[in-house]
């Protein structure tokens, strides 16, 4: 289940609706249920980033464009962040300035921090490795639901001291292998945050989560609305646009 939340494009779409065999999945199989890599080569949209805090909510607006590869740009437009993007190519990201015409990569503790102020960390944005190197996986024997629909439970352990969570546990639909929620915790055993799928769309052949709620369980009324439109899969993209010399153009 890879993670490249600047684009969301990979933290929040879901992939197409896949039979399961009527042998036990593993955790493994279950993961790549949800590789959305296997829905998309490239995608385009736009979308908008809502963020609260009690009753305070600042909006985002941006357009973005992503490659299966692990390659994504995001332009905010904003009025407030008009001209900023966000490049990411594996696991290196930067961003553009225009005010300043300056680049900036993001790396060491600038990672923790949050993208735009919001409650996903540049370091969420930016996992990129399968979580099967990085977590140990199995699958809780226990029954699960999401609001009623039967769920896999998947829980993930870290096994790398770089994995940015301790443990995770996700919520996957058994039939269309949404992940629906997900929880992630620290060393202490202390949930930090949460997200929840609000809203899945049929586009082309895939079920796709275009509006996801990530809370931040450390700070009370916080949280995050991240919600796709006008999504294009597999339009053609230029290479260059995935470049550092693009992004003052």
């Amino acid at each position: 289940m890879k993670r490249c939340l600047i684009l969301l494009a990979i933290v929040l779409a879901a992939p197409c609706i896949v039979p399961a065999p009527l042998s036990a999945l593993t955790g493994e199989e279950i993961l790549a249920r949800m590789d959305v890599n296997k829905v998309f080569t490239t995608i385009s949209y736009t979308a908008k980033m809502q963020i609260a805090q009690g009753s305070v909510v600042r909006t985002k607006t941006m357009k973005a464009k992503a490659t299966s590869d692990g390659k994504a740009i995001v332009e905010f437009t904003n009025p407030e962040d008009k001209g900023i993007k966000y490049l990411k190519i594996d696991k290196n990201l930067w961003i553009y300035y225009p005010e300043e015409d300056d680049t900036i990569p993001i790396s060491g503790h600038l990672l923790k921090e949050g993208m735009m102020g919001s409650d996903v960390s540049y370091e969420d944005a930016l996992e990129e490795d399968a979580l099967a190197e990085a977590y140990t996986i199995q699958v809780s024997p226990e029954d699960a639901s999401f609001e009623g629909k039967p769920c896999y439970l998947v829980i993930l352990n870290a096994k790398k001291d770089t994995a940015p969570y301790q443990t995770r546990k996700i919520w996957v639909d058994k039939v269309s292998f949404v992940g629906w929620k997900a929880e992630m915790y620290a060393k202490s055993g202390k949930l930090l945050k949460e997200s929840v799928v609000l809203e899945v769309k049929r586009i082309g052949n895939a079920d796709f989560a275009t509006k996801v709620r990530m809370t931040n369980a450390l700070v009370p009324n916080r949280y995050t609305v991240f919600e796709m439109s006008e999504v294009v899969l597999n339009p053609k993209l230029d290479p260059s646009i995935f470049s550092k010399r693009f992004l003052s153009r």
